[in-house]
């Protein structure tokens, strides 16, 4: 498995979209100018988060830091090697994931649906459910509609635990929030799959909450010569 495979499940479960493992097929065509997704953007302030992610793959380990930041409806990913150097940078909004590999000038874009092999989500609105992770906690969220429910893990004064599931997959998503500021925030995400073939963890290394969020942090600019990537 590449490193840019291994950055897009980074993505995908850091992100909170897959109870399993995400696929990545053939590519497609390079794009034309025209035909580069664009995301917009009004400048504003929201929180930046730096993750510390580790995944275990059919045995096949891999670390990666992942900055992300949150500002309304919008989340900006950047994935870079212990080294410092970037090698994912990615968008998502309520209606699409955008994402693109510069070390090997191939990116993907469309619906997160797209790129779930487990059945489980197929039919969640997996693009607004990550973004109302980062803007509530998960009691707070309304599940009534979806597969999918909540357990309480763990309501401390500065702790709260949850455990997200399918009704019917047997993997199941913990997150953990923190309390800074009288603001409930996400603090670890780990997911196993039944087998353990697949394990993934995220701890926060760093946070900064309302703060002014840079344009730049939710632009992306995809050449001419990229690859689509295509499940």
């Amino acid at each position: 498995m590449t490193l840019g495979r291994f950055l897009i499940l980074s993505a995908c479960s850091a992100a909170l979209i897959t109870l399993g493992s995400c696929t990545l097929a053939h590519r497609g065509r390079p794009i034309t100018a025209e035909a580069t997704p664009e995301v917009q953007f009004a400048e504003g302030k929201g929180n930046a988060y730096l993750f510390d992610i580790k995944i275990n793959h059919s045995g096949k380990k891999n670390s990666v830091r992942l900055d992300l930041y949150q500002s309304g409806e919008l989340l900006g990913l950047f994935a870079r090697g212990y080294l410092g150097k970037g090698v994912m940078k990615g968008i998502l909004s309520k209606d699409s994931l955008i994402v693109y590999f510069p070390t090997e000038n191939e990116f993907y874009t469309g619906k997160i649906s797209g790129l779930v092999e487990n059945p489980c989500l197929k039919s969640t609105r997996i693009e607004q459910l990550i973004l109302q992770f980062f803007n509530s906690t998960p009691p707070e969220i309304d599940l009534s509609n979806s597969e999918l429910y909540l357990t309480v893990l763990k309501e401390e004064n500065s702790l709260h635990e949850y455990l997200l599931q399918s009704r019917s997959c047997p993997e199941g998503i913990r997150l953990q929030y923190d309390l800074n500021k009288s603001i409930w925030f996400i603090k670890e995400i780990q997911l196993t799959s039944q087998d353990k073939s697949f394990e993934f963890f995220a701890r926060r290394r760093e946070f900064r909450s309302n703060i002014e969020i840079p344009q730049d942090k939710f632009e992306l600019v995809i050449p001419e010569t990229a690859l689509r990537i295509t499940p």
